[in-house]
């Protein structure tokens, strides 16, 4: 940019590079949790072990960050004065983001386990509607 002429002045500015690096790093473990809900052939409670994986990670990231670790973000590691507090915030938020986008499916996580682990579920505990599927199931 200085070579055409056209500084740009986030560039020099330490706090916005740490800001670029945090969401760098971020972006690729979404990129990450995105492939892994793209892949063909899944079952919904595949599906959302992936997501309360990711949530879990959120929450290691966001505890880490609180005492001063950006070990899984390497790009951020890279750089001083990290405001770790700032993003442990952020990390905080996403996770809550994804635990209200998300919240039909902890509702139903009984009901999907009762599919992933038939034989270990309690058909006294299931759905009513479901247990006659559930003894065919784990009786055939």
């Amino acid at each position: 940019m200085k070579i055409k002429d056209k500084p740009l002045s986030e560039l020099s500015d330490p706090k916005w590079i740490c800001d670029l690096a945090f969401l760098v790093d971020l972006t690729g473990y979404l990129n990450d949790l995105n492939f892994k809900l793209q892949k063909q052939g899944q079952l919904v409670n595949d599906l959302y072990s992936h997501l309360k994986a990711f949530q879990i990670k959120l929450r290691l990231w966001e505890s880490q960050m609180l005492s001063g670790n950006s070990y899984h973000f390497n790009t951020l590691s890279a750089y001083e004065n990290i405001l770790y507090a700032q993003y442990a915030e952020e990390l905080k938020l996403l996770s809550d983001q994804f635990s209200n986008r998300f919240i039909d499916f902890k509702n139903m996580e009984d009901c999907s386990s009762l599919f992933a682990t038939p034989p270990k579920y309690n058909v006294q505990n299931a759905p009513i509607h479901l247990q006659m599927e559930l003894i065919k199931k784990t009786h055939s």
